[in-house]
């Protein structure tokens, strides 16, 4: 219930709230991955309606971080693959644009941008019922893990099965919040919190 009724509310978002969105979404984001030295960043390739990292992907490239994506090896498994451009990707498994090249250890991730229906202030992901981030996050507990939705996919509680891997950090438009600090991180030079 949760997952359709959050899903069909971001399938429609008007095409102008979700530039002006995704646009402040995008600013927090780097300004977050800014205070940090360039390392691993895992992204994702927006499908459907999922926020849009492109900006992000691209301020990160300027920067000197390498950027890796999600590939999927099998019906079960994915696996974190590097590209430097967008013209690096092809279309791959349920036809999502995937890197080719040698996986990346997932220990070297830094920071990974997971996408989802929903996610909650304990970091509580829902997300598409395939289960792989379930899978891959476990091997990647160095890592700063963390969902990006709009405002209104960012909910007070969700149900939670034994399997899911919670989120440390949440990103929307109104900011990143720590889930293990119960509040927006102090970026500087901005309002945060208007949903705290």
């Amino acid at each position: 219930m949760w997952r359709r009724r959050l899903l069909q509310w971001r399938d429609d978002l008007g095409a102008a709230d979700r530039e002006k969105r995704e646009a402040a979404l995008a600013a927090w984001a780097t300004r977050w991955l800014g205070g940090m030295p360039p390392g691993i960043l895992m992204a994702y390739v927006a499908i459907r309606s999922e926020v849009n990292l492109k900006p992000v992907v691209e301020w990160a490239w300027n920067r000197g971080w390498t950027v890796a994506f999600p590939r999927v090896e099998d019906s079960h498994r994915m696996s974190a693959v590097a590209a430097d451009s967008w013209e690096a990707l092809s279309p791959g498994a349920f036809g999502i644009p995937e890197p080719t090249g040698p996986a990346l250890s997932p220990g070297d991730l830094d920071v990974i941008v997971v996408p989802g229906a929903a996610f909650d202030r304990l970091g509580r992901r829902l997300g598409y019922g395939q289960g792989f981030y379930d899978r891959f996050l476990p091997q990647v507990p160095q890592a700063k893990v963390v969902g990006a939705a709009f405002a209104e996919q960012w909910v007070d509680a969700l149900p939670a099965d034994p399997h899911d891997v919670p989120v440390q950090y949440v990103l929307t438009e109104y900011g990143v919040w720590s889930v293990q600090d119960r509040g927006f991180v102090d970026l500087g030079g901005g309002t945060t919190g208007e949903r705290g």
